[in-house]
């Protein structure tokens, strides 16, 4: 519970403060993808009253702990694809990505799957009909409209 009320407030109180690299995508009317600086990357869940909840998010111990940056996406009306690794600092502005983990959310549902690993994502990505394919995040949120707020 407590790794869950740090991680909301570190991606709201991350969204507040916006850098150069900072901004928001609507995927429909209740989730984005949030960029919190040019290497970092969530799908979140963007409530009324202002505040966000991570979507993508494991649970240890009882406890909720976020993914790693989503490096690939794609999706429609009903369903959201990603595939996230977690980042580790290596050197000035370089990352070492590791630990891929993928995942299918059903914005219909507004039900996650995951995190799977490459066999069972595209076992059940073909189980459910889905006709997405994952391209790297800069490639696909080209055109995408960008909030700045």
């Amino acid at each position: 519970m407590i790794k869950k009320l740090v991680g909301s407030l570190s991606i709201f109180a991350l969204a507040g403060c916006s850098g150069a690299g900072d901004y928001e995508i609507a995927v429909n009317d209740k989730y984005q993808i949030v960029a919190i600086n040019t290497m970092e990357h969530d799908f979140v869940r963007r409530y009324p009253d202002g505040a966000m909840d991570n979507v993508f998010k494991i649970v240890v111990d009882d406890t909720e702990e976020m993914i790693g940056n989503i490096v690939e996406v794609d999706w429609n009306e009903a369903y959201l694809i990603a595939k996230s690794e977690d980042a580790e600092e290596v050197g000035e502005r370089r990352l070492k990505h590791q630990n891929p983990q993928y995942w299918i959310f059903d914005l219909e549902w507004e039900k996650p799957y995951g995190p799977l690993d490459l066999d069972a994502f595209t076992k059940l990505k073909a189980k459910k009909g889905i006709d997405l394919e994952l391209v790297p995040y800069e490639e696909r949120i080209k055109g995408e409209e960008r909030s700045y707020e």
